[in-house]
């Protein structure tokens, strides 16, 4: 019954947002995507924009989340390794709301190529435009003057270059970032999918693409849709870098699990030229998948899912403001305030409980599974070093082809780091620490250890054949966490006391 309350009275809540919107049109208020800008689209509606705005603040942290800038290769050290080799281990922070979408792609150093290549990653050459593709509002507009493949292929900071030329400097920050327009019409203000890859994705799977809106759908649909158009898996196909979500054996209406994921690139790899990997590790040699963000993927097994309730039911609930209910546009944890929670759920510290506990769980899965990959790695690193030292290897003068060659010596062990590590990051870079779905997180994170685990036996049977003896690592060294850089900046940043005292307690038995 309470769902069907909740329902009832989100509906309502979107009727009053209608009515808002409709009034605008009456005031023949002229809305276009060639300037999707906040300051363009608000004009009408000013008491949105505040509720936006309101993500400037960066001081509100949860334990496993929240809006504070901070390195998490300071708080995790164990990510240098087990992503040793991208440039993930050199910058990786805590991102921040939808007002710095385009900001943390401007700070980041994974978009900084001196950086990157004094770091180590002599063949970065940047990111390319494909990056900005959740990261701004102007994709739209982009994509009609450039083309969808030349829109993905051109350098980031060409693409960046070219707003600042058409439009001044001060696309800078929140105006080049996230806006109205990403999920709104400007006719009506319907809510509509913008981003060509998804709607690509999801008529493969068997949808129906609408010119307008981008997919047919209902309005209780699009409240999914239009936040899932980002936060999802995906990888960049090809030499022109199209950004492409990894979908194709993932049912309509269905919920995904992380096999069909690794089905498909395990086809893509297959293929001649296909998608080999994100990266090959530096340690191991292994040929690595580096999960982001899938928050559509994980949260569609998850009981709200099952119930009907979406991501805007949680993330933008409806609140009071002058009078009428409105839809929050401060996309915070739901943490900082649960009133969507209450819709459902009576007991406010029952809930508080609940989230926590199944956080801290997940945590402490995410740590099993790291040991089990880091011992991994730990231990390939043992045999990759005494197997150069054998004829067979050391008389191979290429440097590449020797690698290579022991590479082939112990496969199946690097396949199983490559399969371990896809799904222990898919539970990390999904950024709910499992409650979207903490069943299905924990199932991929126990699978995760057993993989690593398979790894590290198959590891001993492929040394053994080259007369190599081992004795298998329990649990994986960590490395020393990075030197802070400048405190209170995003980058190399020290963790906030929440996040250190929720970890501390992890620790505990």
């Amino acid at each position: 019954m309470k769902i069907l309350a909740l329902i009832s009275m989100l509906a309502g809540g979107a009727l009053t947002l209608i009515s808002s919107f409709s009034l605008a049109e009456e005031a023949n208020v002229k809305r276009s995507d060639s300037d999707p800008t906040i300051r363009s689209w608000g004009k009408e509606y000013p008491e949105y924009i505040e509720m936006y705005m309101q993500m400037k603040d960066t001081t509100k942290p949860t334990e496993y989340g929240g809006n504070v800038p901070y390195s998490k290769l300071i708080r995790f050290p164990q990510l240098t390794e087990l992503w040793a080799g991208y440039a993930f281990a050199l910058d990786f922070n805590e991102e921040r709301g939808h007002y710095y979408s385009q900001i943390d792609q401007y700070e980041t150093k994974r978009n900084d190529k001196e950086f990157l290549n004094s770091h180590g990653l002599k063949k970065f050459n940047g990111q390319p435009g494909a990056c900005m593709n959740c990261h701004s509002g102007w994709v739209p507009e982009l994509v009609r003057e450039m083309g969808w493949e030349k829109f993905n292929k051109t350098p980031y900071w060409d693409t960046v270059a070219k707003l600042k030329k058409e439009h001044g400097e001060g696309i800078h920050g929140a105006e080049m970032g996230s806006t109205c327009a990403d999920c709104h019409t400007p006719d009506d203000m319907s809510l509509r999918v913008t981003r060509p890859a998804y709607i690509n994705a999801m008529v493969q799977r068997g949808y129906e693409a609408d010119n307008k809106l981008g997919l047919k759908a209902t309005q209780k649909e699009m409240r999914n849709h239009v936040c899932q158009q980002c936060h999802v898996e995906y990888y960049f196909k090809g030499p022109n870098k199209v950004l492409t979500f990894p979908w194709a054996n993932w049912p309509k209406d269905r919920p995904l699990n992380i096999e069909m994921i690794e089905q498909y690139y395990d086809n893509e790899r297959a293929k001649e030229g296909g998608f080999q990997g994100d990266w090959i590790h530096q340690t191991t040699k292994a040929s690595m998948l580096k999960m982001q963000h899938p928050e559509a993927e994980m949260t569609s097994s998850g009981r709200h899912t099952k119930d009907g309730v979406s991501c805007v039911d949680c993330h933008m609930p409806l609140i009071e403001k002058d009078g009428e209910q409105v839809t929050d546009h401060n996309l915070d944890s739901p943490l900082n305030d649960i009133i969507a929670c209450k819709s459902c759920h009576e007991n406010e510290s029952e809930i508080r409980k609940m989230v926590q506990d199944t956080q801290r769980f997940t945590a402490k899965e995410m740590a099993k599974a790291e040991n089990a990959i880091l011992a991994l790695i730990d231990d390939i690193e043992k045999v990759r070093h005494e197997m150069a030292d054998l004829d067979k290897f050391s008389s191979i003068k290429d440097k590449q082809k020797r690698q290579d060659a022991i590479s082939e010596g112990i496969q199946p062990a690097l396949e199983m780091h490559r399969r371990a590590s896809m799904r222990w990051d898919f539970v990390g870079a999904e950024n709910s620490t499992g409650i979207h779905s903490p069943r299905e997180a924990w199932r991929i994170l126990g699978d995760a250890e057993k993989l690593a685990r398979e790894g590290q036996q198959l590891l001993k049977e492929s040394a053994s054949n080259f007369g190599i003896q081992i004795r298998l690592t329990n649990k994986g060294a960590i490395p020393t966490a990075p030197e802070v850089i400048n405190p209170g900046n995003i980058v190399g940043s020290m963790p906030p006391m929440t996040t250190i005292q929720a970890d501390d307690q992890c620790l505990l038995p």
